[in-house]
């Protein structure tokens, strides 16, 4: 069939995608690729019956168990908390998951100022550790006490190994957020 310029007509219109079509479609690729090799698992955030994930989270099979570990030992708050440790977790996980305001550094932070940065979530008990490969999507990586944390301050201990993870996934430099900016990580 010929079209009214002369053009052999194939059926299909042509589309010219955006910027940010291309770059979600190659993140959704590099992330079933990692998932499907096994180096991440999604972490599946119970929402309510009309909510839908405005974000996304993983975790290393390492932050998995130890995840798992946290909710089947159910500890008390060292820190005599109102919500247990694991209630926490929850109700972190939620509010990022279902999109909700998340408090910069209160709940989240960057550990370093460097292009490239590491981020933590946090809760009054834990600290997890991890990056961010896109805007609204978080990979964790390591969990820890907060105390412990702080009281053998191992804030550069997990940035740097965080960042030896992210080296050996094979995740480039052009495969994280860029810059400290709470903006550019959570919407």
């Amino acid at each position: 069939m010929i079209d009214p310029h002369g053009q052999a007509a194939t059926g299909f219109h042509e589309y010219n995608y955006s910027r940010v079509e291309i770059d979600q479609l190659s993140l959704t690729m590099q992330l079933a690729d990692l998932v499907e090799r096994e180096l991440i698992v999604p972490i599946d955030v119970p929402l309510g019956p009309r909510e839908q994930p405005a974000r996304l989270l993983y975790g290393t099979p390492d932050f998995i168990r130890w995840l798992n570990d946290r909710i089947q030992l159910n500890e008390v708050s060292p820190l005599l908390a109102d919500m247990t440790p694991v209630e926490q977790l929850d109700n972190l996980f939620y509010l990022f998951a279902s999109g909700q305001r998340l408090a910069y550094s209160r709940q989240f932070r960057y550990i370093k100022a460097e292009k490239h940065a590491v981020w933590e979530l946090k809760t009054p008990d834990f600290r997890i550790f991890g990056w961010f490969p896109a805007r609204d999507c978080f990979i964790c990586v390591f969990g820890d006490w907060t105390d412990k944390v702080k009281d053998h301050d191992l804030y550069r201990g997990y940035r740097l190994e965080t960042r030896r993870v992210r080296r050996e996934m094979g995740i480039g430099q052009n495969e994280c957020v860029q810059g400290v900016d709470p903006n550019d990580v959570i919407s």
